[in-house]
């Protein structure tokens, strides 16, 4: 069975990053060089158990929470009845989550606006990128200090730390899938 490096290498600079420690931080308490870890975080590498054994020391982290998801499968179905909803603070439009596990990197919302409903990203400063393509209606998006006008097919993509906001200031229902990467909303 091969391993998903890039699967463990991601949780590893999760815990790293959560800890607010650096490579150099990391480094130095492993004893591994900062090539060899970052090497192992971007999954180009695949660590040695004796690496992971150090590595999961330095995190205070258990070895088997790198290996919690590797038996799930690698498809995910979400049958339209068995979406489930978010609920943003300060919004007014429903969310459907189409498609995520607690290991993906993407996900992806459908977003129905009704007229004079409002969608705010509350999640700023993070790293990441968005994309949305309408796919019914028109909808006004707001994305740092410009405003765009989507209409039924139109597509933007963008920086998750610019700020924006989604409004729906015409007659009809608006529709639109909207990508989110990383896929965690914290």
């Amino acid at each position: 069975m091969k391993l998903p490096i890039e699967r463990i290498g991601g949780k590893i600079r999760s815990l790293r990053k959560k800890q607010a420690q650096t490579l150099e931080d990391l480094s130095q308490s492993t004893g591994l060089s900062k090539g060899l870890l970052s090497q192992v975080e971007r999954g180009i590498s695949q660590p040695s158990l004796e690496t992971l054994w150090k590595i999961t020391k330095a995190l205070d982290t258990s070895i088997v929470h790198f290996f919690e998801d590797v038996a799930h499968t690698q498809v995910h179905l979400v049958r339209k009845e068995d979406r489930s909803q978010i609920l943003f603070p300060g919004t007014t439009g429903t969310c459907y989550v189409l498609g995520h596990t607690d290991n993906s990197r993407l996900r992806m919302l459908e977003i129905v606006l009704k007229p004079g409903e409002k969608m705010k990203d509350q999640f700023l400063n993070r790293e990441g990128e968005q994309c949305l393509v309408v796919t019914r209606g028109e909808l006004t998006l707001s994305v740092g200090e410009e405003e765009y006008d989507l209409h039924e097919g139109d597509s933007l993509f963008f920086d998750s730390t610019l700020a924006h906001t989604a409004s729906n200031d015409g007659n009809d229902t608006v529709t639109y899938i909207w990508s989110v990467t990383p896929s965690k909303f914290s």
